[in-house]
C-alpha cells in the first residue's frame, strides 16, 4: 500500500511541474539567531541517510535551535528522535504540513517544488545521493527533466560530500556546499560490548531490496572463503529477509538499535561492504569507529575517505572475486590488520558530530537571514475567512504566506464541521480569490478553520434532511447527489447514504455499499472509519485500523473525516 500511495503521490508531483517556479529570497533587516528548522522526510524507514537526518535534528535541538520533522509515517521508533514531529496524512501533499517556520530542509528532490510552493521560508535541498546521481545516464527522460527543474528551484544546496558535490555541478548544473556525515562518538566507540559468536564473522549491512548494496556480492565472496577460513556471515538489515537469502548467511539482524549495530561492528572479524554508488558511505567509517577493519568497494562515497592499504582493503565493485581476494588478504595478514585498525580509528575522530554539526548550524542561519520574495500581494486577493477562527495560531499567518506566492487564483481550507453522532468531518470551502482570475486554478492550504455560520451545512442537500433526522428523505438526496459530480465527490455523496443506511438500521446493505465503495476507492481512511463504525473494534477487525494509521485523513476528497486517527 505504501508504495502505492507514493507513486500516486509523485504522479501529482510531476504532473504539476508545469506549476513551479524559482524560490527568490532576500535579505531581513536582522539576523535570526535561534531558529526553528523543518525536515521535511520522503522516508523513515531504517537507512542511513534517514538516521544522518534524525543526528541531525537532535544535534540541532541540544543547541537550542527548535527543530520538527514532517513525513507521512509514524514517528519511528528505531531511532532515538529528540525534535518534534508532525505525520503527515499520506492523502496530503507532504508539504501542506510544514508548520510555520524560519527555515525549510527539503531531504529528497520531488518534494523541492512543494516545500517552495508553501512560501513559507527558505528552502534549502539537502542531497545526500542515489540514482540521479550515480546512475543518471539509464534514467529516462521524463524523470531527467523532472528532476533537473528540482535542481534549480532552490537557493540552496548542500551535500555531504565532495564527490557529491562535484556530480551535482557536472549534471545539474548547480554549486553545492559540502557538510559531511560523521560518527556518533559515544556509541560508535571501541569500547563496549562486543558480539561473540561460535567463529569468526563477517559483518555486512543493507537492504536485499537495495540493490546497489550490493549484498549478492558480498554473499559471493563469503561463500568462496567460509569453509576454509571457517568463516560466518551476519548481516544488519532493515527488513526481514527472503528464505533464499536466509540460507546464504548465519544470522541477520532485523532493525537493530545502534548498540546492537555497534557491539556487532566491534565483534566482526572485519565489516565488508559491497556498494556500487554511495555519496558519502557511513557504515565503513562506523565501523573504524569501532576498531573493525574495513574491506570497501571502490564507490564514490566510501572514496571521501578511505584509502587502500592504509585504513581500508579496496576492491572492485560488482567483482566478488576481487572482494574474496581483500577478504583473504585482510585474514591472513595480522600486521596489515592491526595497520587498518589503527589508521581506522584515526580516520573516524576526523569526523566528528560536534564540529560538523557546528558548521551546519551556522550555514542554517545564514540561510535564515534570507526571507521569500513575494509573488504576489495580499491586496490581490479577497480573503474570507477570520484569523480567530483558525484553529492553529499559526495558521493563518501560513495561509498569508502561500497566497504571496501562489499560482492559484483560488484557495481552498478544510472547514470543520461537529455533526452528533458522526465523526468530525472536514470540507474544502473556498478561503480567498483572486481579484482578477487568470485561469482559475484552484489550490489548497491545510490551515483548518471554524465555519462563520455553524449551520452553514443546513443549506446543503441532503445534509439538511439528515440533521433534521429525516432520514428516508436524506437517503432519496443523497442517492440522488450519488450519481452526479467526479468520482471523488461521488464517493462523499455514497459515503453519506451509508451513514444514513445506518441510521435506519439497515447495517447489512450499508455493509454492502462499503465493500463496493472500498474497492472503488482502496485508499480512502473513511471507509475503514465506516468499517468499524459498522463492525466494531476487536481482535478480529484490525485491518481496518493499521489500514487507518497509514492512510490518516482522506484529505483529497472533497470531504473526510477530520483527524480520523486520533479517534481510533
Amino acid at each position: 500500500m505504501i508504495q502505492k500511495l507514493r507513486s500516486l503521490e509523485f504522479q501529482h508531483r510531476l504532473a504539476r511541474v508545469s506549476h513551479a517556479f524559482e524560490q527568490n529570497v532576500t535579505k531581513r533587516d536582522e539576523k535570526k539567531e535561534m531558529l526553528h528548522i523543518v525536515y521535511v522526510m520522503t522516508h523513515t524507514g531504517v537507512s542511513g541517510g534517514a538516521k544522518i537526518i534524525f543526528e541531525h535534528a537532535n544535534r540541532l535541538t541540544r543547541l537550542g535551535a527548535k527543530v520538527t520533522i514532517v513525513a507521512h509515517y509514524e514517528k519511528p521508533a528505531w531511532f532515538p528522535i529528540e525534535a518534534d514531529y508532525i505525520q503527515v496524512p499520506f492523502d496530503l501533499e507532504l508539504a501542506k504540513g510544514i508548520p510555520d517556520c524560519d527555515l525549510i530542509v527539503a531531504t529528497y528532490w520531488d518534494h523541492i517544488q512543494p516545500c517552495i510552493e508553501t512560501g513559507i521560508a527558505p528552502v534549502v535541498y539537502f542531497e545526500q545521493g542515489d540514482f540521479h546521481l550515480f546512475d543518471y545516464d539509464n534514467m529516462n527522460q521524463t524523470l531527467k527533466n523532472f528532476i533537473q527543474k528540482q535542481f534549480q528551484l532552490p537557493s540552496f544546496i548542500y551535500t555531504v560530500s565532495q564527490q557529491a558535490a562535484d556530480l551535482i555541478e557536472a549534471i545539474y548544473g548547480r554549486e553545492a556546499k559540502v557538510y559531511p556525515n560523521a560518527v556518533d562518538e559515544h556509541i560508535f566507540t571501541r569500547e563496549g560490548h562486543r558480539e561473540e559468536g561460535e567463529h569468526p564473522y563477517l559483518l555486512m549491512v543493507g537492504g536485499e531490496r537495495t540493490a546497489f548494496k550490493g549484498i549478492s556480492y558480498i554473499m559471493d565472496a563469503y561463500e568462496k572463503l567460509k569453509d576454509k577460513f571457517a568463516l560466518d556471515l551476519y548481516w544488519i538489515t532493515p527488513e526481514t529477509p527472503s528464505e533464499k537469502m536466509k540460507q546464504r548467511v548465519t544470522k541477520y539482524f532485523v532493525s537493530p538499535t545502534q548498540e546492537k549495530i555497534a557491539s556487532l561492528y566491534r565483534g566482526a572479524a572485519l565489516y565488508v561492504s559491497g556498494s556500487t554508488y554511495e555519496s558519502f558511505s557511513l557504515p565503513p567509517l562506523e565501523a573504524m569507529a569501532c576498531g573493525c577493519p574495513v574491506v570497501t568497494t571502490d564507490n564514490k562515497g566510501a572514496l571521501e575517505y578511505a584509502v587502500h592499504q592504509k585504513n581500508a582493503l579496496i576492491c572492485r565493485m560488482k567483482d566478488s572475486e576481487d572482494m574474496a581476494e581483500k577478504i583473504k588478504e585482510l585474514l591472513t595478514n595480522q600486521e596489515l590488520k592491526e595497520k587498518l585498525i589503527h589508521n581506522g580509528l584515526e580516520t573516524a575522530k576526523q569526523y566528528n558530530w560536534n564540529k560538523i554539526i557546528g558548521n551546519i548550524f551556522h550555514y542554517y542561519q545564514e540561510i535564515a537571514s534570507f526571507k521569500v520574495q513575494p509573488r504576489n500581494k495580499l491586496s490581490d486577493w479577497n480573503i474570507m475567512i477570520h484569523q480567530e477562527n483558525c484553529f492553529n495560531h499559526d495558521d493563518y499567518k501560513r495561509l498569508e504566506k502561500f497566497l504571496l506566492v501562489t499560482n492559484a487564483d483560488i484557495v481552498k481550507v478544510p472547514v470543520i464541521y461537529q455533526i452528533d453522532k458522526i465523526p468530525t468531518i472536514a470540507r474544502w470551502e473556498v478561503a480567498a480569490v483572486r481579484k482578477e482570475v487568470e485561469d482559475g486554478l484552484v489550490e489548497t492550504c491545510f490551515c483548518p478553520v471554524r465555519p462563520d455560520n455553524k449551520f452553514q451545512l443546513y443549506n446543503l442537500k441532503g445534509y439538511q434532511s439528515f440533521l433534521l433526522k429525516l432520514f428516508e428523505q436524506a437517503l432519496e438526496e443523497f442517492l440522488a447527489l450519488q450519481k452526479n459530480g467526479d468520482e471523488k465527490e461521488q464517493a462523499v455523496a455514497e459515503k453519506w447514504v451509508i451513514l444514513t443506511l445506518m441510521r435506519l438500521q439497515r447495517k447489512e446493505e450499508a455493509k454492502r455499499r462499503l465493500k463496493e465503495l472500498m474497492t472503488k476507492h482502496p485508499y480512502n481512511a473513511d471507509l475503514y472509519k465506516l468499517s468499524l463504525l459498522l463492525e466494531g473494534k476487536d481482535k478480529d477487525n484490525l485491518k481496518p485500523i493499521y489500514n487507518l494509521k497509514i492512510l490518516g485523513d482522506a484529505t483529497s476528497y472533497p470531504e473526510f473525516f477530520f483527524n480520523i486517527v486520533s479517534t481510533v
